[in-house]
C-alpha cells in the first residue's frame, strides 16, 4: 500500500490542477490495487483510510504536570490583579 502514499505524495508536490480525465489517467498509470483506484477516483477518503489501515480519529491531550508550584513572581502577579481591576473600575 505504500504505492498509494507515494502516489498521493507525488500529487501533492504537483501544484497544477488536473482535469478529471487527467486524474483518472494518473491513477491508472500508478498501477495501484483496484480498491485503491476506486477509492481515489470516487474521492472516498474513508475507504482509502481503511485500505491504508489508518485511524478513524486521533486525539492529543495535554495535562499539566503535578507538583508544580507557581513561581514567586506568578504568585505576586495573581495577588496584584484584583487590585488593578478595582482601580480601573473606580476610574
Amino acid at each position: 500500500m505504500s504505492n498509494v502514499v507515494q502516489f498521493l505524495e507525488a500529487m501533492a508536490h504537483n501544484p497544477k490542477t488536473l482535469s478529471a480525465e487527467d486524474f483518472a489517467a494518473a491513477v491508472a498509470n500508478a498501477k495501484l490495487e483496484p480498491a485503491a483506484n476506486q477509492a481515489l477516483l470516487a474521492g472516498d477518503a474513508n475507504a482509502l483510510n481503511q485500505l491504508l489501515g489508518g485511524r478513524i480519529s486521533m486525539m492529543c491531550l495535554i495535562a499539566p504536570a503535578e507538583n508544580d508550584e507557581p513561581k514567586e513572581e506568578e504568585q505576586d502577579g495573581e495577588e496584584e490583579a484584583p487590585d488593578r481591576e478595582a482601580t480601573s473600575r473606580a476610574a
